[in-house]
């Protein structure tokens, strides 16, 4: 049977690890909210969860365990030995306690050792039997009486077996009008069961009446144990298990008084339904779904509770952080020349690197005047002097870190002025966003406004790679538009075409040995001077109508706010960021659960 089995314990096994897998990565979640309180338990749940599911995965190979369980006196050997068909294989008797011991029945004594060292008492009895009819796939427990004198020494033995069981049947007698004291005090027990089976016995219920046992005793006693447990029982058996002994013994007078018995359920369950190979996987593999759904459903649960609360948190947080955005993109609307100057400095060394010719000669040669003058002008801001003198030396040297020194209106003064009206619309709703969060069960230390404003620096960083994004992303798009190759010819026919006629008679004039004289060349210099610069002064109007440093900036801070509405998620606090977390665990929780 063993072989036959390996392929279904794999498989199993392979689920198991991605049961595990599961609530692993629901800890790691929860572990990233430590500001929502329930975190915690839900973390130890989950810590619980593996544990018990690894104990499952331990007993795959191993035989089911179906445990008797009961109070003294309510026929708990008496089954047994009707089970296995001997009727003195589990003493029977009226000393009490009749069981002292933890008697496991088992037809291979292996199977029985194996779970004796895994308890690891000398409470512990194994008994078998050649006349016995053992479950070929069950072993059978007998435990001590769970309300004798000797309880108390007999507790830890009784936990350990029951933890390590698949079923547990709980015995009671019919006729002992306290057994719903019973049923409170095997509660604590029942509760640690944690295996794919819960039946309820009621032996001796040939001694009541048939009618109200059937009618009122059965679906009472069922409803009170279901309620007494929080356990899920799959059922409460009426039995007269000393009527299926081979010698009953009855006394004359008190024989039974009706034939409604249920014993031959209970020995279909445990000797049928339960007992083969499969069972034994199907069944564990199944309770391991049930603990990693259980877990689940606890997160989803206790989210819920918080759901209302947290979602009003969101929805505020959300729109106050777009408000302080939209007023964070206001505060950079200036009308600063040296702004203005930075931006015109930034298109005309982009214009540089596109234009070719005579007139793109003179775009370069105008864009290092700029820089020359970006440097200069840096020299007379106000404070910083040696950096200062320091960057228009660099910005000489240097084209490229022009940039730098052009844009830095835009990445302090702007920024820094966006950055203080973002941190005081955030200060103005924050108290109301802390109430809702403490409503859902996040740590009151979110009413201080450290973490929220910690994400402040972060904003500046990417206010301003956003900024500069947008800003060159209209200089790229108008520049284009004045490089176009029509553009460019237009522009440069004029110089292009007085430098080809005047080389033209000069080289003409080489060759044939009639040498122009120096007026014709000052002439031809002037002359191609004067159209040159004609043709880029035009190009200068239509850059100052096309790429003016105003209406780019103005477009660019428009483009800068349509992105910021859109992009919620820029600012993304430690308290942001565990209110997304745990309103995400509800969601993740009940798709993991399908």
């Amino acid at each position: 049977m063993k072989i036959n089995r390996q392929p279904d314990i794999l498989k199993a096994f392979g689920r198991i690890e991605s049961l595990k897998q599961d609530l692993k990565l629901l800890n790691s979640k929860l572990d990233a909210v430590p500001l929502w309180l329930p975190a915690a338990s839900l973390k130890k749940q989950c810590d619980q969860a593996v544990d018990l599911i690894n104990r499952i995965a331990e007993r795959f190979e191993r035989k089911l365990v179906a445990t008797i369980i009961g109070p003294s006196g309510s026929g708990k050997s008496t089954l047994l030995n009707a089970l296995a068909g001997i009727d003195d294989l589990s003493e029977v008797g009226h000393q009490r306690p009749t069981t002292g011991k933890l008697i496991v029945f088992s037809d291979e004594s292996e199977d029985a050792r194996l779970l004796v060292e895994d308890i690891e008492s000398n409470s512990v009895e194994i008994r078998s039997s050649a006349d016995a009819v053992f479950p070929e796939h069950v072993i059978l427990i007998d435990t001590p009486d769970t309300d004798s004198t000797a309880y108390r020494k007999h507790i830890p033995i009784l936990r350990k077996a029951i933890s390590r069981s698949d079923m547990l049947i709980c015995v009671f007698d019919a006729e002992n009008p306290k057994r719903r004291d019973h049923v409170d005090f095997l509660a604590p027990f029942v509760q640690r069961f944690n295996g794919e089976s819960l039946i309820g016995v009621m032996n001796k219920c040939d001694r009541l009446d048939e009618a109200e046992l059937k009618d009122h005793i059965l679906p009472d006693f069922a409803n009170y144990i279901e309620t007494a447990w929080q356990n899920s029982v799959d059922g409460v058996l009426c039995i007269s298990a000393r009527t299926h002994l081979h010698d009953p013994k009855w006394d004359p007078s008190a024989k039974p008084k009706h034939n409604f018995d249920q014993f031959k359920d209970l020995r279909k369950l445990v000797f049928d339904t339960i007992n083969y190979a499969g069972y034994v996987v199907d069944r564990r593999l199944e309770n391991a779904h049930s603990l990693r759904d259980f877990v689940l459903a606890e997160v989803t649960r206790e989210i819920f509770k918080d759901k209302a609360a947290l979602k009003t948190a969101k929805q505020k947080l959300r729109d106050t952080q777009k408000d302080a955005l939209l007023s964070a993109v206001s505060a950079m609307k200036g009308d600063d020349s040296r702004q203005f100057f930075g931006v015109n400095v930034m298109v005309y060394q982009k214009l540089s690197q596109m234009w070719l010719g005579p007139v793109g000669w003179m775009v370069a040669i105008w864009t290092r005047l700029l820089v020359f003058g970006s440097g200069i002008i840096s020299m007379f801001r106000f404070g910083r002097p040696f950096q200062q003198l320091f960057g228009m030396i660099s910005a000489l040297r240097h084209a490229r870190d022009t940039r730098s020194a052009a844009e830095e209106p835009y990445n302090v003064k702007r920024v820094d002025a966006a950055l203080r009206n973002y941190r005081l619309a955030t200060m103005k709703n924050w108290p109301d966003i802390a109430e809702y969060l403490v409503r859902g069960r996040f740590d009151s230390a979110v009413r201080r406004m450290d973490d929220e404003l910690a994400g402040s620096e972060e904003f500046a960083e990417n206010m301003s790679a956003m900024w500069s994004e947008a800003l060159d992303r209209e200089i790229e798009r108008i520049t284009r538009k004045l490089s176009g190759l029509f553009i460019q010819l237009l522009f440069n026919a004029p110089g292009i075409a007085v430098l080809g006629y005047t080389g033209w008679l000069t080289v003409r004039g080489f060759f044939s040995g009639s040498y122009l004289s120096g007026d014709f060349f000052l002439h031809a210099f002037w002359a191609i001077a004067i159209i040159m610069l004609l043709s880029f002064f035009l190009l200068q109007a239509c850059i100052r109508l096309g790429a003016n440093a105003r209406r780019l900036t103005a477009k660019a801070l428009e483009k800068l706010k349509n992105q910021l509405e859109q992009a919620e998620g820029m600012i993304m606090t430690p308290v942001r960021s565990q209110l997304e977390a745990v309103m995400d665990l509800a969601v993740s929780a009940a798709s993991e659960r399908k």
